[in-house]
C-alpha cells in the first residue's frame, strides 16, 4: 500500500535540477568560437586577401636587355611597360572586393558555427531531459514489479498481472540506460566541439519565448551574392578598362657611343587593335554581374519564404506548448494519482494500471519533444537573422 502512496506522490512533471553553476549557449559561443579551426582559417583567408590587395597593381618587372645596334659595341638597356593608369585602379578595386568577400564569408562560417554550436547544446539538453523522465519512470516501474513479485508470492495476484509488471519494468529500465548512453554521447560530442569541461553543467530545456526577426539583408548568404555582385561590377570595369592602349618607356643607345643622350630613349604605344575579344571579355563580366544580380533576388525570395515557415511552425508549437503548461502535464498527474487511488483500493488489476502510468509519462515525454522541436526552430530563425 505505502508504494502506490509514494509512486502517486512523486512530483513527475518537475525540470530536471542541474548544478546551481550551468553555461548558457551564448557563454558557450564567446568561449569556443574564435578556437574553432573553421574560424581561423576563415580569418586567415581574409588576412591573405588583405595582404594580395599590397599587390594588386601587379606592375610588370623592367626588362634589362644588352644589345649590338652598330656591331661595334654592346649597348645596354632598360624597358618598363605599363597599362593605362585606370586599370591599375580598378585592380585595385578588384582586391578589394575579394577581400570584402573573404569577410562576408568568414561571416558565413562564424554563422555555421553558432548553429552548429547551438544545435550540439541543445540535443545535449534534451538527451538529459529524456534520461531523467527515464530514470524517474525507472525507479518507479522497479519498485512496481517488486510489489508485484511480494503480492505474487503472498497470493494476491496471479502470474500474468506479475509477468506483466516485470516486464514493463525491464523495458523500461532499457530504455533508460539508452537514454543515459545518448546523453552521455551528445554531452561528450559538445565537450568536444567547444572545448567546455565536462564540470561545466547545461542550462535546462526551456522554450524561450524572445522574439526573433529576420531582416533579409543581415542575412550572411545574401550578404555573400550583394558581395559577389559588387566582384563581378568590379571585374567588369576592369575588363573595359583592360581595352584602353598600353605603352613602355625604355632607354637604348642605337647609334654611336657618342649619340647625345635625349635620342637615346624610346617610348611605344600599344594600340588595341583586337577590340573583339578584349569586348567579349567585358560583355561576359557584365553578363556575369546581371546573372549575380538574379540571385541575390532568388536568394532574398528563399529566405523571406523560410522565415515565414518557421515563423509559423514556431507558434504553432508555442500554442503546443502552452496547452501542455497549462492543461495536460496537470492532467497527467491527476491521471497517476487517482490510478494509484484505485490500485490501492483494490478497484485496478496491474495490467490497466501500468497503462495509465503509461499514458500518464507520455504527457510529460511529449512536453518534452515539443521543447525540442521549439528550441530547434529557433535555432534554424537565429540562423537566417545572422545570428
Amino acid at each position: 500500500m505505502k508504494l502506490f502512496v509514494k509512486i502517486g506522490c512523486m512530483a513527475l512533471f518537475t525540470t530536471p535540477l542541474l548544478a546551481q553553476k550551468s553555461i548558457s549557449p551564448e557563454e558557450v559561443i564567446a568561449r569556443s568560437l574564435q578556437q574553432q579551426p573553421a574560424q581561423k582559417a576563415a580569418l586567415l583567408d581574409v588576412k591573405a586577401k588583405k595582404q594580395a590587395e599590397k599587390g594588386a597593381i601587379n606592375l610588370p618587372n623592367p626588362e634589362i636587355n644588352a644589345e649590338s645596334p652598330t656591331g661595334e659595341f654592346y649597348a645596354v638597356g632598360l624597358l618598363q611597360s605599363f597599362e593605362f593608369p585606370t586599370v591599375y585602379k580598378h585592380r585595385k578595386a578588384v582586391a578589394r572586393a575579394n577581400t570584402q568577400l573573404a569577410e562576408t564569408s568568414a561571416a558565413i562560417s562564424e554563422n555555421d558555427l553558432k548553429f552548429n554550436i547551438r544545435t550540439y547544446y541543445l540535443d545535449a539538453q534534451a538527451n538529459y531531459a529524456r534520461w531523467i523522465l527515464w530514470q524517474k519512470r525507472d525507479s518507479i516501474y522497479g519498485q512496481i514489479a517488486n510489489s508485484a513479485i511480494r503480492q505474487f508470492n503472498a497470493g494476491e495476484i496471479d502470474i500474468l498481472q506479475k509477468t506483466m509488471a516485470e516486464t514493463e519494468a525491464g523495458k523500461v529500465h532499457q530504455e533508460q540506460l539508452k537514454a543515459r548512453q545518448l546523453w552521455v554521447v551528445s554531452r561528450t560530442i559538445l565537450g568536444a566541439f567547444t572545448g567546455i569541461a565536462e564540470s561545466d553543467s547545461l542550462w535546462p530545456l526551456r522554450a524561450d519565448s524572445t522574439a526573433i526577426t529576420v531582416q533579409i539583408p543581415d542575412n550572411p548568404q545574401v550578404q555573400l551574392a550583394e558581395q559577389t555582385v559588387f566582384l563581378a561590377e568590379k571585374e567588369a570595369k576592369l575588363a573595359r578598362s583592360q581595352n584602353l592602349p598600353d605603352f613602355s618607356i625604355g632607354y637604348l643607345n642605337q647609334g654611336p657611343k657618342n649619340t647625345p643622350l635625349d635620342y637615346r630613349f624610346r617610348a611605344t604605344v600599344g594600340i588595341p587593335l583586337w577590340v573583339g575579344q578584349s569586348r567579349a571579355t567585358a560583355q561576359s563580366a557584365q553578363t556575369t554581374t546581371e546573372a549575380n544580380v538574379q540571385r541575390v533576388e532568388a536568394q532574398k525570395q528563399a529566405i523571406g519564404r523560410e522565415n515565414q515557415r518557421l515563423q509559423a511552425e514556431l507558434a504553432a508549437i508555442g500554442q503546443q506548448i502552452r496547452y501542455y503548461e497549462q492543461t495536460a502535464l496537470a492532467n497527467g498527474n491527476t491521471l497517476v494519482n487517482a490510478a494509484t487511488r484505485m490500485k490501492n483500493a483494490g478497484q485496478m488489476d496491474y495490467t490497466t494500471f501500468l497503462k495509465t502510468l503509461d499514458a500518464a509519462f507520455s504527457v510529460e515525454e511529449e512536453y518534452t519533444e515539443l521543447l525540442h522541436s521549439y528550441e530547434t526552430t529557433r535555432i534554424q530563425l537565429l540562423y537566417l537573422a545572422g545570428k
